[in-house]
C-alpha cells in the first residue's frame, strides 16, 4: 500500500507503508512540473485506494467540464437545463447531491450490473464494466447532449469499482467517495 504526503504545494512524495527502515528505503520524490512527472506520480499512486478516488473523480470532474465546454463552443448554449434543488438550502443541496445520491447511484448503477453481469452470470469484467456505464447513464435519464459529461462520468465510476472489485478491496466505498467528491466539486463550481 502507498500513502501520499504533501510536503509542499508542488511537491508530493510517495511512500509504502512497513517499517521506518523500509519506508525511507523505498521513498520516492516526484516534481509536479510536467504532464510526463505527473503520469508517473498517478501511475505510481495507482495501488493507493485514495489515489484511485483522487485520479477517479478528478477524471469526472475535468473531463465533464471539458465536454460541456466542447459542446458550448461548437453547438452553442442550448437550452436552460431544469435545476431541482434551485431553492434549496445549500446544508440540503449537500445532504443530497454529496452523501445520499452518490450512495444509491452506487448501488444501483455500479454494484447491481457489475455484481450481476460478473457474478451471477460470469461475464468478464469489460462486460460488466459496459453494462454498468449504460445502466449509470440510462438511470439519469438525460436524452440531450449531457448524455456524454454523463456516460463519461458513467465509464469513470464503472472503472473505479471494477478496478477496485478486482484487488478485492471495497468497490462500493471507492465509487461511492469517487462519485461524492466529483459531486463534491461541481457542487462548489455551481456556488461560485
Amino acid at each position: 500500500m502507498i500513502v501520499v504526503e504533501r510536503r509542499t504545494p508542488v511537491r508530493l512524495r510517495l511512500m509504502t507503508v512497513g517499517s521506518y527502515a523500509q519506508r525511507q528505503k523505498n521513498k520516492r520524490s516526484y516534481n509536479l512540473r510536467s504532464w510526463a512527472e505527473f503520469r508517473a506520480f498517478i501511475i505510481a499512486s495507482g495501488n493507493s485506494r485514495w489515489g484511485l478516488i483522487v485520479a477517479g473523480a478528478a477524471l469526472m470532474f475535468a473531463g465533464q467540464i471539458l465536454l460541456i465546454l466542447t459542446s458550448w463552443w461548437i453547438l452553442g448554449t442550448g437550452d436552460a437545463q431544469e435545476r431541482p434543488f434551485e431553492n434549496r438550502s445549500i446544508e440540503f443541496k449537500l445532504l443530497v447531491i454529496v452523501v445520499v445520491m452518490p450512495y444509491v447511484e452506487t448501488l444501483i448503477g455500479q454494484w447491481a450490473p457489475i455484481r450481476l453481469l460478473a457474478g451471477v452470470l460470469r461475464q468478464p469484467w469489460w462486460r460488466a464494466w459496459l453494462g454498468s456505464t449504460i445502466v449509470f447513464t440510462c438511470l439519469h435519464g438525460s436524452t440531450d447532449r449531457n448524455v456524454l459529461s454523463i456516460f463519461l462520468g458513467a465509464m469513470v465510476l464503472a472503472g473505479v469499482f471494477v478496478i477496485e472489485a478486482r484487488r478485492r478491496g471495497r468497490p462500493v466505498l471507492c465509487a461511492y467517495l469517487t462519485h461524492a467528491l466529483a459531486n463534491a466539486m461541481v457542487l462548489s463550481l455551481q456556488l461560485l
